[in-house]
């Protein structure tokens, strides 16, 4: 048995949502719960549907009280808890299988005091990342704190963390009673209070958004009088802890609160009535007094014009320059004098709160990368570029200059040869339809005069133009694209990777790799190859980068002639169909041993229940069941696993689920569990339509009703009208197609659709999974009929964007 969590579900008139959110606790593949329910009067049916889970479910137990808010029922809940963890789920939102049993998981590999996954926003369309968490849990890491990630005040939500009980009883925490917006308080004075946290990229949470036709959440009923009080009460609350404990972590909250919290309310200022705004202006100019001044610089022009306006409670024309300004307005960059400015009212009044160098336009590069892809054995990048207050209005805007720095060995330059691109523009303060650049490396020129070394590098960009030089790392911006790594020479690999900081290169000499994967019986076994013995080793599963989930021992086999274990190379028996786009593959020439041959045993078993997808219906988005393979060494030390070139993906159906061995975008044994369905490994452009084709597991039931769904994903806002989905039959034999028309009457409009697939017309649709060489080979900036055509890759998805110019 493993260590006991809590689970606190606070329960109020939810019986619309209640079942699902118990299922998806009663489903959790962590099987020590002690869940809490805590009915906080309910006047509907959700008391009756929480007695049936305490009665067919021993883990649960029912608390009644009469209605006192949700703080004083998670607090109710609270003190009956009894496990060593604690956490909260809401009881409209769902818990994706895995969530608990990877938080405790790293918790008890760490000792942190708590540990925080991602949030995925739930709608009846599917799932989408929380804008919030974007950049706070893009990266797992693990045993950080506050002071060394200032962005993790952003992350204020409770239910997305698992809290150690000792943690939590030393610093004698408790929800606020008797007000809104229970969790700020809490959360974030838990950060600044904590030694070590574990930060999971993972989702674990799926934080319902209510949609019309059914009751607001409170976070959606900003127009209310109550709303406004109780979140400045709330963020109020949470700036005087940090004050208390550290004036540096309270101006760093103070900045995220004037920029998210409380912009929310700001912007709705010129549609609501004049009560509204002047409980608005007297609660933000209370708490603006005890902002320090630096922290409203550091704010963008619209927000830092906006907030100096609020705090002198000038209230006319602060509506003035939010009504010009919020989001969805693009006020544009004007030049007075030297300078540039955004082009908001009271810009040449003079007004004594709004000095002209507060409206002084952001300065410096933004960056996206929307590509990378390995073409001729060339590394091609694809993504944006432009100077933030001047834009990108022509080809000859600014000078731009790609290099790489490496910042290991002898930290040589190389710069990269590039061509601007145009793109899409979208509404802007400035004009960046020339932004768009693609740039290109050669491998070969990272290695050194005296051979391949171990090392990283970062991407670097500099913008020459009128304004001066500026310089930074070549950020990835809010996209994910896809970072595929390869193979270059015998036994080296260029792996491209994400940093904090931007977008980065290492090249490695991996110490081992797999040769291949087959399932027989009920074991899925994993072969490979490692440069010296591995006698004491075990492979390793994890969900996330460094949170182990599984391990299982390496069996040492005979020693292998270098012809044979070559990574990258092709032996005579394995040959492989390889990639062409790699370019010839070299192969040493002496024989001589240079590896160990190993093999592990995982049992399918362990796969299948660890997905927990038995009574479970995967949702548009969800990332499901995956792990990345690694081997641990008897000393400790751990590499991932790459596949050599040649690796044939393993695929079985076992029972309602599938199990999938195949190599993620960087080349790492990933394994997966999915439901049974299509896979695309093939996609063409030709006369007017997108086909894509692919394989069909064996045996399905009702396999001749396939259908491909082109869905419009859910936008910023939920209330966005978006048009039906589009369902295309697929043509079903020995495999699959469909066609996809780009032209004529029926053309698919121009917009982002995501790519699904059901069975039949009652099912509900799953994303449509595409192998690795699908991936390699897709149209990624191609034309047809007039008509621009993207495909944007995100994990083992594609989003399909059509445009027109």
């Amino acid at each position: 048995m493993g260590a006991l969590l809590t689970v606190v579900v606070p329960i109020y008139n939810v019986s619309s949502y209640l079942v699902d959110c118990l299922d998806s606790i009663a489903g959790q593949t962590y099987p020590d719960l002690d869940v809490v329910l805590v009915d906080d009067g309910s006047t509907d049916d959700s008391g009756e549907i929480a007695e049936r889970y305490v009665a067919a479910n021993n883990r649960f137990r029912l608390i009644r009280q009469e209605n006192r808010g949700l703080g004083a029922a998670r607090n109710t809940g609270i003190d009956a808890a009894a496990g060593e963890y604690l956490t909260f789920v809401d009881s409209d939102d769902l818990l994706p299988p895995y969530a608990l049993e990877l938080l405790v998981g790293v918790l008890e590999q760490t000792g942190s005091d708590f540990a925080s996954g991602n949030v995925a926003l739930l709608t009846s369309r599917g799932l989408r990342q929380s804008p919030l968490h974007r950049g706070t849990h893009r990266f797992t890491v693990l045993r950080t704190n506050l002071r060394s990630r200032r962005n993790l005040v952003y992350d204020r939500l409770a239910c997305n963390k698992v809290f150690r009980r000792s943690f939590w009883d030393k610093h004698g925490l408790r929800f606020p009673e008797g007000v809104r917006y229970e969790d700020i308080p809490l959360t974030v004075p838990a950060y600044a209070l904590a030694d070590a946290v574990d930060v999971v990229d993972l989702p674990v949470y799926y934080w319902r958004q209510r949609e019309p036709g059914a009751e607001l959440s409170i976070t959606q009923r900003q127009h209310e009088v109550r709303n406004l009080v109780d979140r400045f009460a709330a963020v109020d609350s949470a700036s005087r802890s940090l004050a208390a404990l550290d004036g540096k972590l309270k101006d760093w909250y103070d900045e995220t609160t004037l920029v998210n919290d409380l912009r929310i309310f700001l912007d709705l200022l010129p549609d609501v009535d004049q009560r509204y705004r002047e409980a608005f202006i007297d609660l933000a100019a209370d708490f603006l007094s005890r902002v320090d001044e630096r922290v409203l610089d550091r704010l963008v022009a619209r927000l830092r014009v906006a907030w100096r306006l609020a705090r002198v409670r000038a209230l006319p024309e602060l509506v003035a320059v939010v009504a010009a300004s919020r989001l969805g307005a693009t006020p544009p960059v004007v030049r007075r004098g030297g300078g540039r400015y955004v082009q908001l009212p009271l810009l040449d009044a003079g007004h004594p709160a709004a000095p002209r160098e507060a409206f002084q336009a952001e300065s410096g590069i933004r960056t996206e990368v929307h590509e990378l892809r390995w073409v001729d054995g060339r590394l091609h990048l694809r993504g944006l570029a432009y100077d933030a207050a001047r834009g990108a209005a022509q080809p000859w805007a600014a000078a731009r200059v790609f290099w790489l720095r490496e910042i290991t060995g002898k930290r040589r330059v190389l710069r990269l040869p590039s061509r601007p691109r145009r793109v899409a523009q979208a509404p802007s303060s400035v004009p960046y339809g020339w932004s768009g650049f693609s740039a290109a490396l050669d491998p070969r020129r990272l290695r050194s005069r005296d051979g391949w070394r171990d090392g990283e590098w970062v991407f670097n960009i500099a913008l020459v133009n009128s304004g001066g030089p500026h310089r930074r790392t070549l950020g990835l911006g809010d996209f994910r694209p896809a970072l595929p790594a390869r193979w270059v020479d015998d036994g080296v690999r260029i792996v491209p990777f994400p940093d904090r900081s931007g977008l980065r290169l290492r090249v490695e000499r991996p110490r081992a790799w797999v040769t291949g994967t087959w399932i027989e019986g009920g074991t899925l076994l994993v072969a490979g190859r490692a440069l010296t013995s591995p006698v004491g080793a075990t492979i390793q599963l994890a969900r996330s980068a460094g949170v182990l989930w599984r391990a299982y021992p390496v069996e040492v086999s005979t020693p292998a002639t270098a012809s044979e274990v070559a990574p990258g190379g092709r032996s005579a028996e394995d040959p492989g169909p390889g990639d062409p786009s790699l370019g010839a593959a070299i192969t040493p020439e002496d024989g001589s041993a240079v590896g160990v041959a190993w093999t592990a045993r995982v049992p399918v078993a362990d796969l299948v229940a660890g997905a927990g997808l038995a009574g479970w219906s995967v949702l548009v988005g969800e990332v499901g069941a995956s792990w990345r393979v690694a081997l641990t060494e008897a000393d400790g030390k751990t590499w991932e696993l790459p596949v050599r070139v040649g690796y044939t993906t393993s695929r079985q159906v076992v029972g309602e689920v599938e199990v999938v061995a195949q190599p993620a975008d960087d080349e790492v044994l990933s394994l997966r569990v999915l439901p049974p369905g299509p896979v695309a490994s093939a996609v063409e452009l030709a006369d007017g339509m997108l086909s894509l084709r692919g394989e069909l597991p064996s045996g399905l039931p009702g396999r001749g009703d396939l259908r491909i769904v082109l869905r419009r994903p859910v936008g910023a806002d939920p209330f966005e009208v978006l048009p039906p989905d589009i369902e295309l039959p697929g043509e079903v034999s020995a495999g699959w197609r469909v066609r996809i028309p780009l032209s004529g009457a029926t053309a698919v409009p121009d917009g982002d659709w995501l790519l699904l697939y059901r069975w039949g017309p009652d099912q509900e649709p799953f994303d449509l999974p595409f192998d690795i060489a699908a991936r390699r080979s897709l149209p990624r900036d191609a034309s047809s009929g007039g008509r621009r055509l993207e495909l944007l890759p995100e994990r083992d998805r594609e989003t399909l964007r059509l445009s027109t110019p």
